[in-house]
């Protein structure tokens, strides 16, 4: 019973499986393939040749070579220590924490001749004098002026050594 339940079910199935295997002559996409190869043909595009680009050498003998090595290499320890550096040990004031691009001055005090300057950070006001510490580079304020305040800010190199650099907070007046 089993086996010709078997039998019947293939012999039910063969027609459709045969029939599926064919290729089918009202295909449109192979005519439609058909019609365009017939219409396009490739055509090969000239690459135009390009010419060796000129050997430069560097001939410049008083300058650095910009491949010396040496350069990349860590300067002596006695040197690195008797060089300009700047406390790193010294306790942090608030506005050190704050980059300086989100600093901003609104004013300045004078009682004197001491100058204090009127620094907005984060909807807070902090009073700076000349010798006070801000932004993220180790900056110190050297001068208050009416419209600025100068700053020298410390940078470290690609050589390790510390760099000192001048900026400033100029009044940001409301129009």
């Amino acid at each position: 019973m089993r086996q010709s339940w078997r039998t019947l079910l293939l012999v039910s199935w063969l027609p459709w499986l045969i029939t599926a295997c064919q290729p089918q002559e009202s295909d449109d996409l192979h005519r439609w393939m058909d019609e365009v190869r017939q219409r396009f043909h490739p055509v090969p595009i000239a690459v135009p040749v390009v010419s060796p680009a000129p050997e430069f050498r560097y001939q410049a003998s008083d300058r650095t070579d910009p491949f010396d090595l040496s350069r990349l290499a860590l300067n002596e320890a006695g040197s690195a220590h008797n060089a300009a550096q700047p406390d790193l040990h010294r306790p942090r004031e608030p506005l050190e924490s704050m980059p300086l691009d989100t600093l901003r001055l609104i004013g300045n005090l004078r009682r004197g001749k001491e100058a204090i300057a009127l620094i907005q950070a984060d909807k807070l006001i902090y009073s700076v004098r000349v010798g006070a510490h801000l932004g993220l580079d180790l900056g110190k304020v050297t001068a208050i002026h009416d419209k600025a305040v100068d700053i020298e800010e410390w940078v470290a190199d690609s050589t390790g050594q510390w760099i000192r650099r001048q900026t400033q907070l100029v009044l940001q007046e409301k129009k």
